[in-house]
C-alpha cells in the first residue's frame, strides 16, 4: 500500500489574508510567493479601477484566472471564467470597468 507524502504542503484561508492596496481600488492577497519572485495571488479590482502603471512580464509568464467581473487588460475585455497566459515578454495595464477578482500565477 503507498502512503501519501504531504511534506512541504502549504495552503492558506484567503480571509486569513490581509490585503496590500496596490493602488486605490486593487488589492492584492499573496497566497504564496517564493524567494525568486514567482507567485500565486488574487487582485480584487473594484469598478473603475486601474493600475497606474505597466504591468511588465520580464522574468516570467504570467496566467490569468478570472473569478468574478470582468477584467481589461488594456486591450481586451475577459469575463467571469476567462483563462489568459501573458507570455514573458509582454505588458499590459490591469484595469476593469465592471470590477472583478481574478488569480494571478507566474511561471
Amino acid at each position: 500500500m503507498q502512503l501519501a507524502n504531504f511534506n512541504g504542503i502549504v495552503s492558506n484561508l484567503l480571509d486569513d489574508i490581509t490585503p496590500i492596496e496596490i493602488t486605490k481600488g486593487v488589492s492584492q492577497y499573496i497566497l504564496w510567493q517564493n524567494n525568486d519572485g514567482k507567485l500565486t495571488a488574487i487582485y480584487k479590482f473594484e469598478k473603475n479601477s486601474k493600475l497606474p502603471f505597466l504591468d511588465e512580464h520580464n522574468l516570467f509568464d504570467e496566467h490569468i484566472f478570472v473569478i468574478s467581473g470582468v477584467f481589461n487588460d488594456g486591450n481586451k475585455k475577459y469575463k467571469e471564467g476567462s483563462f489568459i497566459i501573458n507570455p514573458k515578454g509582454t505588458s499590459h495595464i490591469p484595469q476593469s470597468e465592471e470590477g472583478c477578482t481574478i488569480l494571478v500565477t507566474n511561471e
